[in-house]
């Protein structure tokens, strides 16, 4: 560290023209555009400003899961916030320290913003709407509770951590003849997930983890209900509240989704569907993101697959499978010599 700390930071020369160096700073002060990462990719889109909002309106004018308000309301929220944590330190749940780290004095409002999704439709991209919250009034809270959380994620069976884990996977896989590779997204989860069906599913999975006590359990599940409750965030001079599912980019809305769909899995992957037991291999499962090989007959699996669709649980599989190549993550995997490999998917 005291040699990176030595090292000169000062840039010699510029690897830009001056000519592409001016045509970045009109391209930021362009007010007709907005210029935002993709989705997936890497890569870099540019949208009419026009085009963009006309988006942002479209995701924000569903009432089933957006309502607009009147004012902030950040300072009704810091009440009730407070009148929660010290109930906490009260319960003896929270430290001192735990106390005053989760209670915020200054606060940032959140934003939101769309990621374009070009690779599904690169003229006119869905968005994925994001909101940054940072430093916002439910944001510590939202980091304690996915602390507390992580351990019982990564107990669950189809847990999958990262590409390398997944990499691991696919090197026990034996491929037989006949076997089909599937995969499933499920269709905007995040802001589907209904709130009390949500928070009584996590209840089930923590609990079914015994790595929590009760009393620390109920305040975990309290706390999730207050941050969904208080998922407010400003777009322009508008201030919104998520009325159902979670904002993504709230620190504890991957674990709480992993959880969610754990028990889904439970229900409706391992439990009901005894036609399909012994035909479902190597099932793995990142977020929102599934794989698993399909060892049955071919045309059984589109009735599978549409037994998992299920509109109170708020699941929609958008699915595709092959015998030959697909991809998953950032993995091209592919069958070659009768022997499952993988390499880089573009």
């Amino acid at each position: 560290m005291r040699d990176i700390e030595k090292m000169s930071t000062k840039i010699n020369h510029y690897n830009l023209t001056k000519e592409e160096n001016l045509a970045l700073k009109n391209l930021q002060k362009d007010s007709n555009i907005v210029i935002k990462p993709a989705d997936k990719g890497g890569g870099t889109v540019i949208l009419p400003r026009t085009l963009y909002q006309e988006e942002v309106l479209r995701i924000l004018n569903d009432d089933q899961t957006y309502c607009k308000l009147r004012a902030d309301p950040v300072k009704d929220i810091r009440q009730k916030m407070e009148f929660f944590l010290q109930e906490g330190l009260y319960r003896g749940i929270l430290n001192k320290t735990e106390f005053e780290y989760l209670t915020i004095k200054f606060t940032k409002t959140p934003y939101f913003y769309i990621l374009p999704k070009v690779h599904k439709n690169p003229v006119r991209p869905p968005g994925r709407p994001i909101v940054a919250g940072i430093e916002s009034i439910t944001s510590h809270l939202s980091e304690y509770v996915d602390t507390i959380r992580q351990p019982i994620v990564r107990t669950i069976p189809s847990y999958l951590k990262d590409t390398l884990n997944m990499l691991q996977t696919l090197e026990d896989v034996v491929w037989q003849e006949g076997d089909v590779m599937v995969t499933c997204d499920v269709n905007a989860l995040y802001s589907n997930i209904p709130h009390e069906l949500g928070l009584e599913k996590l209840e089930e999975e923590i609990s079914k983890s015994n790595l929590l006590g009760n009393d620390q359990m109920s305040f975990i599940v309290e706390s999730v209900k207050f941050i969904l409750k208080n998922n407010y965030f400003k777009f322009e001079e508008d201030f919104y509240i998520q009325v159902r599912g979670t904002k993504m980019g709230t620190k504890f809305a991957p674990s709480y989704a992993n959880l969610y769909m754990a028990a889904w899995e439970t229900v409706f992957v391992y439990g009901s569907r005894s036609w399909a037991q012994g035909t479902i291999h190597a099932y793995k499962r990142f977020i929102d993101d599934i794989f698993f090989i399909w060892r049955g007959r071919e045309e059984d699996l589109p009735m599978f697959l549409d037994s998992l669709n299920n509109v109170e649980w708020g699941i929609k599989l958008d699915c595709n499978w092959s015998t030959q190549k697909i991809n998953f993550l950032d993995l091209e995997i592919y069958v070659e010599e009768d022997c499952i490999k993988s390499k880089t998917f573009f």
